[in-house]
């Protein structure tokens, strides 16, 4: 009668294990991430004429354009503040990110703290922004910096005569 109370108290503890772990296994549906709006890289480097910045956007029914590059050629320093720029230039981002995996990348970032840091190490950081208002920003992986980079100094030399400044 006593092993019988203990196999009956066994029993109910698997079903209610069971139970619990097929119930975890259950994913809730999450809500869509809000819409991607714009990306932006950055890079701060110990030697200043490697530091870049740009970002491109979707804003108010037009695209537009920052960047803050320097060039080994003439001209020698670009810089674009809201510089209007072609509207497929946002269709070509939102294909890089599909592409590339950047907004999952950076959404899933979470930042390695270290006991140890560098003060004058190279920074390359990735910025997404959302129709929402928010923004999450991550250290870029190379390849999205490769990427990323490649397309926006194109850019930049394409529109480098709407530059507010020029170094020649």
């Amino acid at each position: 009668m006593k092993k019988m109370v203990y196999i009956l108290i066994s029993v109910t503890g698997l079903l209610v294990a069971g139970l619990l772990m097929s119930g975890c296994g259950f994913s809730v549906n999450k809500e869509p991430s809000p819409k991607l709006t714009g990306i932006s890289i950055t890079q701060n480097h110990m030697n200043f004429g490697h530091c870049y910045s740009f970002y491109l956007r979707a804003e108010n029914g037009k695209v537009l354009f920052d960047a803050e590059v320097r060039f080994d050629e003439e001209p020698y320093t670009i810089i674009l503040e809201g510089c209007e720029v072609d509207p497929s230039c946002i269709d070509e981002i939102y294909s890089l990110d599909r592409e590339n995996g950047i907004t999952d990348y950076v959404n899933g970032y979470k930042e390695k703290t270290s006991l140890f840091s560098a003060d004058d190490a190279t920074v390359n950081k990735t910025t997404v922004y959302f129709e929402d208002g928010t923004s999450k920003t991550a250290h870029s992986k190379d390849e999205h910096i490769a990427v990323l980079y490649e397309y926006f100094f194109e850019l930049s030399k394409e529109y480098a005569d709407k530059s507010v400044y020029v170094k020649e």
